[in-house]
């Protein structure tokens, strides 16, 4: 392949666009941070709707098959209300990132 060749083929390449800085700005804002890993046990779940109908941030909805999905994990703020309350034991609340403000001071 002659220097000619490349030229016309690099040519004929089209070059990407990236978003405006401030679409990316944007999209990266739009990502929280999550508290929490909130694990739902379907096959111990019962479908109460304890957790759902109590849940302050809306985190938990009921599905068709009549058990629990995690809808919205970035909003758990943590409460361990859902995990404490479930009946079936099927609910698991793992904190990610250590909160200050609930240390122990010696």
């Amino acid at each position: 392949m002659s220097e000619q060749d490349t030229i016309a083929i690099e040519s004929q390449v089209p070059e990407t666009t990236s978003l405006p800085a401030s679409k990316e700005s944007k999209k990266d804002k739009a990502q929280p941070s999550l508290r929490a890993k909130v694990v739902v046990f379907d096959n111990w779940c019962k479908g109460c709707g304890l957790c759902v109908a109590f849940c302050p941030k809306e985190v938990l909805e009921m599905s068709d098959d009549g058990t629990v999905d995690v809808v919205a994990p970035e909003r758990c703020i943590v409460c361990h209300w859902c995990d404490t309350h479930c009946p079936d034991f099927a609910i698991l609340v793992e904190p990610l990132e250590e909160d200050p403000s609930r240390r122990h001071s010696s």
